[in-house]
């Protein structure tokens, strides 16, 4: 240690006395210093001005970062290549002039650059775009549909799966902002004397087999814990998914087993009206509001917010609570089937009742037919509209107004047109079963009558479920059939209670994921069963079941049946029992034989098609009647084909 410091102390002065000895020494020593110092000259000035660049930089990348703000200049979308994105059909968006609605690519196409001669606002914009459509799409997407579609082997799979898509449009947007001659992004080949296809930007690069091999391998690897989740059988039982302070029947006994519908329903929906006041501090029986839409990044994305602006739901909140009430009340009539047929109880007696004017209702079809009997009107039918998984887009204007940007999820279908390779693409549907009700009891304090639906939903229970949405020309729901007869609707309403049971068997007993949603159908075809064992054919597109819990779905039912069958003489009489033997023998051939869009060949194209046009009757996106076109064109070939 004393050496080295030594050394380092003395190593100043030995340089002074080595310089000392050049200049005082001979002319060689000199010329070696001047050379030395004009080798040395160039080197120090790079290297000062290479220190004074990096630190313009680090301030420029800095000032860059909060610098980077986008504007919203509606001439700009005439100077630039125009963004197709989610884009309206022409026709759809004529014939609602009356509605102020865009595009998401003419909302994009509007967006410039506040200042265009930043250079970073390339890369920033497109990475502060991709951690905020990332947070967006955990946010709106994970937590739903994306949970039930998108993971492989859970969150962390969803998070991965997003941020790839979300790069992806991040990239996409940046491009749509900054770029006001139609180029690539810096580092991209741009062979722009190419014939290009025009695609939507936002169409997933997902067919629908790819999309259900994803939910079959999540359920693989993803099963419910049911010590900490309520059971699909249970939550039917209890009669919704809803469980805490909100749900009508809290488990805890004090829900009647003999429902008055003439004194106690007005008196579940006050008491429903008062917890709620309680528990959010305000409400409005006849608030229509949806909750205020919320900016997303002013700074990036200007004037754009999630929610559904001025938009009105379809029927007030008294009515949405009344909806509610009505299918628990149905939903624990289904219950009982499985209780019988199980024989959890052994006498009629013991099952939950419905008594509505005077008539004891053990079955939802029973509580039906006595709403038609005390004067009610009951339609059903089933019906599909599009589906945006609650990302609904807006802008607010300058004024405080609001104009829409309907949204969807926008997939391939799996088929493609040979001549040119151009892929067909749908739009995410929500189809259920519709019943609508109206009369003295139900359905007779708004314009509308009461809405409530049958389907598989995401939260995990196949049952009746409220209807009421956002009243909106996007959201109108087309008809897959015609309304139907009475006895048909009857038989309907008896299929709902059968396949809810079967469907919640299985849920439950494979421990499948949010309910079976996804695995044993999409909510399309759950109400499908029904609609293919009452007319013997169905519209609805896409259908989505699987041939491995398609056998599942024919064992249940068949088990079922046969335990049906034994109550022959016990528990039921023989003149119910023969309907109910009958229309569950119906959903087993219906099921058998239902049509599937995860395999689509030459010979069942026509029909492919025809289900599409009757699902898509109404074209609010371009993809759409693009699609309808495509899928015309090559079912009249499939069609010449097979007359030959």
């Amino acid at each position: 240690m004393t050496v080295q410091s030594a050394s380092l102390n003395t190593f100043p002065e030995a340089l002074v006395a080595s310089c000392r000895g050049l200049f005082s020494g001979s002319t060689i020593n000199l010329v070696i210093l001047s050379t030395v110092a004009c080798l040395l000259a160039p080197l120090s000035f790079y290297l000062y001005r290479y220190r004074s660049n990096i630190k313009e930089k680090v301030k420029e990348i800095e000032e860059g970062i909060g610098l980077v703000r986008i504007v919203r200049n509606k001439d700009a979308a005439k100077k630039k290549n125009r963004v197709v994105c989610m884009e309206l059909d022409p026709n759809f968006v004529k014939a609602h002039s009356d509605w102020k609605m865009m595009s998401f690519g003419e909302y994009l196409s509007q967006l410039e650059p506040a200042d265009p001669d930043n250079a970073f606002n390339q890369i920033f914009l497109q990475k502060e775009l991709n951690i905020l459509i990332g947070k967006f799409m955990l946010d709106n997407m994970g937590r739903t549909y994306g949970a039930a579609l998108l993971p492989l082997i859970g969150a962390g799979s969803v998070a991965a799966a997003i941020a790839k898509i979300s790069s992806t449009i991040s990239k996409f947007m940046a491009k749509s902002i900054l770029d006001d001659k139609g180029g690539g992004i810096e580092g991209e080949e741009d062979n722009s004397n190419e014939e290009k296809t025009v695609s939507d930007a936002m169409s997933f690069d997902l067919s629908l087999m790819e999309l259900i091999s994803f939910v079959n391998l999540h359920q693989k690897v993803n099963t419910i814990d049911v010590t900490k989740t309520s059971t699909p059988l249970n939550r039917l039982r209890l009669g919704e998914n809803l469980d805490g302070d909100l749900a009508y029947d809290l488990d805890d006994g004090s829900f009647p087993t003999n429902f008055d519908l003439d004194n106690d329903f007005i008196n579940y929906v006050t008491m429903m009206e008062e917890r709620i006041f309680e528990k959010e501090g305000k409400y409005d029986p006849n608030d229509r509001s949806f909750p205020p839409s919320v900016p997303i990044n002013e700074r990036l994305l200007p004037g754009l917010h999630l929610g559904k602006g001025d938009l009105q739901y379809t029927h007030t909140k008294r009515e949405g609570i009344e909806h509610r009430l009505l299918c628990v009340l149905l939903n624990k009539l289904c219950h009982n089937y499985h209780k019988l047929a199980s024989q959890q109880v052994t006498k009629v007696e013991d099952c939950f009742k419905v008594i509505c004017n005077g008539q004891t209702c053990t079955f939802p079809e029973e509580l039906i037919q006595a709403l038609i009997d005390c004067g009610h009107t009951v339609e059903v039918c089933p019906r599909v509209i599009l589906s945006n998984f609650g990302m609904q887009l807006c802008v607010k204007e300058d004024d405080g107004s609001f104009t829409y940007i309907p949204t969807t999820l926008i997939m391939r279908t799996g088929i493609e047109r040979s001549a040119d390779g151009k892929p067909v693409y749908f739009c995410s549907p929500h189809g259920g079963l519709d019943l609508n009700i109206k009369g003295p009891l139900i359905g007779c304090t708004g314009t509308r009558p009461c809405w409530i639906q049958f389907y598989v939903s995401i939260g995990g229970l196949t049952c009746f479920h409220p209807d009421e949405d956002q009243d909106a020309p996007w959201a109108a729901k087309t008809s897959l059939a015609d309304i139907y007869p009475h006895d048909d609707a009857i038989r309907a309403i008896r299929m709902c209670a059968i396949v809810s049971v079967v469907l919640s068997r299985i849920a439950t007993e494979l421990k499948l994921p949010f309910g079976g949603y996804g695995v044993l159908g999409m909510c399309n075809d759950s109400a499908t069963l029904i609609d293919f064992a009452l007319r013997g054919e169905t519209m609805s597109y896409p259908l989505l079941s699987t041939g491995r819990f398609l056998i599942h779905i024919v064992s249940y039912l068949s088990k079922l049946k046969d335990e049906f069958m034994a109550l022959r003489g016990k528990t039921l009489d023989d003149g119910k029992l023969d309907l109910v033997v009958f229309d569950t023998t119906s959903l087993i051939k219906s099921t058998s034989t239902l049509p599937s869009d995860l395999h689509i060949s030459p010979s069942t194209l026509i029909d492919t098609s025809a289900r599409y046009e009757s699902s898509y009757a109404l074209s609010v996106f371009q993809c759409i009647a693009d699609a309808k076109d495509i899928l015309r064109e090559m079912a009249n070939v499939a069609r010449k084909h097979l007359q030959e």
